[in-house]
């Protein structure tokens, strides 16, 4: 009796962490597959983005002369289309699984980056919704997840983590709080690089479009989307609530967050704010949380398990998100921020080689 508990543990352990993720994983390669939802994101809209600039054409409409409630905007920042430029060498079925296999090797090395070496961690989050939901639309943020952690990691770094982190804010710029983190922890010099790469991406689009028309783009799609998504603004639109009293909401909230971030000097609470703070916030937005919550808890805990409890919900579209939904996703991650940023630690950084200058103590 006593070898067969331990015995049975590992056999549960074993199904649950790595059996089921590879089910979950596959399946959902086989559905998409057969639906044709493969990379649905990437398919409709960053690949013809990317194949229209290459051939030297404008991929930006003009304001109020396309639906964007259809599903296929050609409106995503510059720096993401040069991320996915290399795709375009395959054909757009092919380029819809590499871009997918391509994710969960990010997913994966991001852990790793930030220090997580116990596999059933890897597990864990492969069963999130917002991770498996991601790798099915491949919204790029597996690429975001993985700048972050590479931001953490060189965090002693002067320009490093700032290069990391103004590419990511460059190829969705909810992240952009995240670059107070680096002002907050006395990174100035890496804080300018993030603004400079940040605000380059912005400029990047004056060739084919004025920032002007951008901008109302941008705003335009955030008025037919944001209702619907999964933010504390959707949920009181939601609930019934008038928009000023969501966005009078959200704006109390990023800043507070931005605020304890500061004094704190938490990469979790930057995380937090640039959720907060997001016009539009879809399920797999959430899948960043992965790297703040890998620093606190590297093995496994119970925290990890909190996000599958969003199981079953819409990844992203129209209303997407509802009321009970909502809820769901906003304490789920609610909790797991928190954890986070309570746990955060000041470690010793592992070195990237073994160089001896690379082997230095992380400033709090």
């Amino acid at each position: 009796m006593k070898t067969l508990v331990p015995a049975l543990r590992r056999t549960v352990v074993l199904a649950g962490l790595a059996g089921l993720p590879i089910v979950v994983t596959v399946t959902m390669f086989v559905t998409a597959q057969s639906t044709n939802s493969l990379s649905v994101d990437f398919h409709n809209e960053l690949y013809p983005e990317a194949s229209l600039v290459l051939d030297g054409e404008n991929p930006f409409a003009e304001p109020g002369t396309t639906d964007l409630a259809e599903g296929r905007n050609l409106i995503w920042p510059p720096l993401a289309v040069a991320l996915v430029a290399p795709f375009t060498l395959l054909s757009a079925e092919a380029a819809d699984w590499a871009v997918a296999f391509v994710g969960l090797g990010c997913f994966a090395l991001a852990l790793w980056l930030v220090g997580v070496r116990d596999w059933r961690v890897y597990g864990a989050v492969a069963l999130w919704p917002s991770v498996i939901g991601e790798i099915r639309v491949s919204h790029l943020t597996p690429f975001l997840c993985l700048l972050v952690a590479l931001a953490w990691r060189t965090r002693e770094r002067r320009f490093a983590p700032g290069i990391a982190i103004g590419l990511a804010a460059g190829i969705k710029f909810f992240l952009w709080p995240v670059g107070v983190w680096l002002a907050a922890t006395g990174r100035r010099a890496a804080a300018a690089t993030a603004c400079a790469l940040a605000g380059s991406s912005l400029l990047l689009v004056l060739p084919y479009t004025g920032l002007d028309d951008y901008f109302r783009v941008l705003l335009d799609l955030g008025r037919i989307f944001d209702q619907g998504s999964y933010s504390l603004y959707g949920l009181v639109v939601q609930a019934g609530g008038p928009s000023w009293l969501g966005r009078t909401l959200t704006v109390i909230v990023g800043v507070a967050l931005l605020l304890r971030c500061w004094v704190r000097r938490s990469l979790a609470l930057a995380v937090a704010a640039a959720l907060a703070l997001s016009p539009i916030v879809w399920l797999d937005y959430f899948a960043v949380a992965a790297i703040p919550l890998a620093i606190a808890r590297p093995r496994l805990s119970p925290v990890w398990f909190v996000p599958l409890v969003t199981w079953g919900l819409p990844s992203a579209g129209i209303g997407a998100a509802d009321i009970g939904g909502g809820i769901r996703v906003l304490l789920a991650f609610g909790v797991v921020m928190a954890v986070a940023a309570l746990g955060e630690r000041p470690a010793t950084a592992e070195p990237l080689s073994w160089h001896p200058k690379f082997d230095r103590r992380v400033r709090t």
